[in-house]
């Protein structure tokens, strides 16, 4: 079966020019790579020859999507084939030119991590190399939201020791100046880094074998969960295989197993462990400018869709 979500999620690369504090880019394996436009063409198309089912393209993965020369014409690409169009980016190379680019063609939402309001805050979290980039994107998204425009602008706040103290202040200054604003606690990216406890009650599955998006990585193969920054847990290759093929072979079924019976002793799967699948999730959001902080912690950051 494949998942019941309406989202194709595309990694189109693995190069970031950040290395944020809570992100475990010291411990990619992967290789660090950018899809051509040909590839992506490719696997859009054979996804969508083969169902209707999916309706959004998020551009999304372990690197910073803007760092793919080729962005603006897969997004176009994407529209061409009536898909929703979504960014998620750091906004550290953006521009009011491309962004206008972006607006034209049709992109829904970019959502921007955006992890401080001071210099020292954010560039002790985004990276060192950041600390000139901090106006720059603080002034564009400020004239950006100040537009009249189609394209919706999400704010993404990521608590860390070096930030924590400009969380106020930073709600105070976005809440009416764009469209959404989040402020979230940092997750563990499974193994990669440690800030919520795992050893307490779990639930049988974080909901992602069966409603989760499809996660396509950059190199065209298919990955259960976004989180599993080092594909570990692998399903298929859309360069070989379609979607039918990939989702009814046995790396699938077996994840899909684990999670329907909540059983992982000796399956050698990440998700044992994982936090995803800690049930009281109460705390790991602090602010939200629009949604029920209760509903909204059991969906998804790019469409919205429920995972339970």
């Amino acid at each position: 079966m494949i998942p019941q979500n309406n989202e194709l999620r595309f990694e189109v690369t693995t190069r970031c020019n950040y290395h944020c504090v809570m992100c475990p880019r010291d411990e990619l394996v992967r290789k660090k790579e950018t899809m051509s436009f040909d590839s992506f063409k490719f696997y859009l198309d054979r996804i969508t020859s083969e169902t209707s089912q999916f309706e959004i393209v998020s551009f999304v993965g372990f690197g910073e999507p803007l760092l793919d020369s080729t962005l603006l014409e897969k997004m176009a690409y994407a529209r061409k084939l009536n898909y929703r169009v979504l960014l998620l980016t750091t906004a550290s190379v953006l521009t009011m030119e491309k962004f206008k680019e972006m607006n034209e063609i049709g992109v829904e939402s970019i959502r921007v991590s955006l992890h401080g309001n001071s210099v020292d805050g954010y560039a002790k979290t985004h990276a060192p190399s950041s600390i000139n980039f901090f106006e720059k994107v603080k002034d564009l998204i400020t004239d950006i939201g100040s537009l009249k425009r189609n394209t919706k602008i999400i704010l993404t706040y990521v608590v860390t020791e070096h930030n924590k103290k400009d969380i106020e202040s930073w709600v105070c200054y976005w809440k009416d100046k764009v469209d959404l604003i989040e402020v979230w606690k940092p997750h563990n990216w499974v193994d990669g880094r440690i800030y919520r406890k795992t050893e307490v009650e779990k639930s049988k599955s974080c909901g992602r074998p069966e409603k989760g998006p499809i996660q396509i990585q950059v190199d065209g193969t298919i990955n259960m969960c976004c989180f599993d920054f080092n594909g570990q847990l692998l399903l298929g290759d859309l360069n070989k295989q379609s979607l039918k093929e990939i989702f009814n072979a046995k790396p699938f079924q077996k994840i899909l197993g684990c999670h329907q019976i909540g059983d992982f002793k000796g399956s050698k799967l990440i998700c044992e462990n994982c936090d995803q699948r800690v049930n009281d999730k109460s705390d790991i959001m602090i602010y939200n400018s629009k949604f029920d902080i209760s509903e909204r912690i059991l969906q998804l950051s790019t469409s919205y869709k429920p995972l339970s």
